[in-house]
């Protein structure tokens, strides 16, 4: 996979054929759906393994990017067999907006959700689109149905059409919670309270009948990421025992019309606390914004009436920290994907600058004061941030 290059050490997102869109559009040709944009060419790389397939699963674990996956098999083969290809998550690589691509089978600038804080203007504030909440208010009393918060049917919407149904395995801690009440209409939702409630559960979903599809999510990967590093021993050690428990408690009875796909929506990268930049009210580069920043601490939508002047300033202050361009410049970069298909209030949404930060820089803004420093982040354009892999395994 080439990608293209948009700055030193930063890539776009494949959406011709092989990102987290294309992967889910190879869920709906599969089962005759429409498709949105062409699917990853899974046939190219391993011929048949859609023979004889009557269920798909996708087992998703929050932040397993392919540098991550590589050092741990690398050490342990963990399992006989298996096909491991890559894939590019989406921009910006963070969980709000690459698993709405995944589960909407389109690009953040058709479904809406790009990033994780984004100013929504019709309620006049920025929203935590993973919480629904305010960053700075908390909870947001709001009247707009989920269809303006976001714009595309759901995967298991589009599948239902054609009579498959679809299933959803994910935390009791985040079941019906914010975005998950928009990603996951259309499916059966169940929850797990563990580790090994989960892989319990997994295992019940193989045995439904009939055709289907099923989503599978674990999320503690990325909190410890962010807490303790991506290179710390606790995450790789949980990122080894979740592949060894896939390996002695589904591969054994994974039945043989089942597809199953182990993948991540992004990866992480590890951010040293000397180079983060911290933003609040009382910095000179604040003068130019009309509301706080949105997006993340590796990518940031700045909103401004002056764009030019925020170029020039982090040109002048930050250009080796981060690559800046204003909307117009991430639209013609297709950066959130094509603009064939475009909603206006999704544009609305991207910020009048795009601050993506460079190397293992971080950008923060203080919206009460309470953030704390993470020791690994996502959200830009590396390598590490953006290719994940997709684990194919047929019996």
């Amino acid at each position: 996979m080439l990608l293209e290059k948009i700055d030193q050490g930063l890539f776009k997102p494949d959406y011709e054929n092989f990102s987290l869109v294309n992967l889910s559009n190879f869920v709906l040709k599969h089962f005759n759906a429409q498709i949105n944009h062409a699917p990853y060419p899974l046939e190219r790389f391993v011929p048949g393994v859609s023979n004889g397939v009557e269920k798909i699963v996708f087992f998703l674990i929050d932040a397993l990017g392919m540098s991550s996956l590589e050092r741990i098999l690398n050490r342990d083969r963990v399992f006989q067999e298996y096909v491991v290809l890559e894939a590019t998550s989406v921009f910006p690589t963070t969980t709000s907006a690459a698993i709405t691509s995944l589960l909407t089978a389109s690009t953040p600038i058709e479904h809406g959700v790009l990033g994780y804080i984004l100013y929504i203007r019709q309620l006049g504030t920025l929203l935590n689109m993973i919480e629904l909440s305010s960053p700075i208010m908390g909870k947001v009393t709001s009247t707009l149905s989920s269809k303006e918060l976001m714009f595309e049917k759901t995967l298991f919407e589009k599948l239902l059409e054609v009579g498959v149904k679809s299933f959803v395995l994910t935390s009791k801690t985040i079941r019906g919670s914010g975005l998950s009440t928009l990603i996951n209409v259309g499916a059966s939702i169940r929850s797990y309270q563990s580790f090994g409630d989960m892989f319990a559960k997994f295992r019940e979903i193989l045995q439904e009948e009939g055709p289907s599809f099923s989503f599978v999510y674990w999320g503690l990967l990325d909190s410890i990421g962010h807490k303790l590093g991506v290179s710390s021993d606790a995450f790789e050690s949980e990122l080894y025992w979740l592949l060894r428990m896939l390996s002695r408690e589904i591969l054994p009875v994974l039945p043989r019309n089942v597809l199953l796909i182990v993948l991540g929506d992004h990866g992480q990268i590890f951010t040293p606390w000397e180079r983060e930049t911290w933003w609040s009210w009382k910095d000179e580069v604040s003068m130019y914004f009309s509301v706080p920043p949105g997006g993340e601490m590796r990518m940031m939508h700045i909103y401004t009436n002056q764009p030019q002047a925020v170029i020039e300033y982090l040109g002048e202050k930050y250009r080796d920290r981060a690559l800046v361009l204003t909307k117009e410049q991430s639209l013609n970069e297709r950066l959130f994907g094509d603009l064939a298909s475009v909603h206006a209030a999704s544009i609305e949404r991207i910020g009048d600058v795009v601050l993506i930060a460079k190397e293992n820089y971080s950008f923060y803004f203080k919206y009460t004061g309470k953030e704390e420093s993470l020791k690994s982040k996502h959200g830009s354009l590396t390598l590490e941030e953006l290719l994940v892999p997709l684990m194919i395994f047929r019996r």
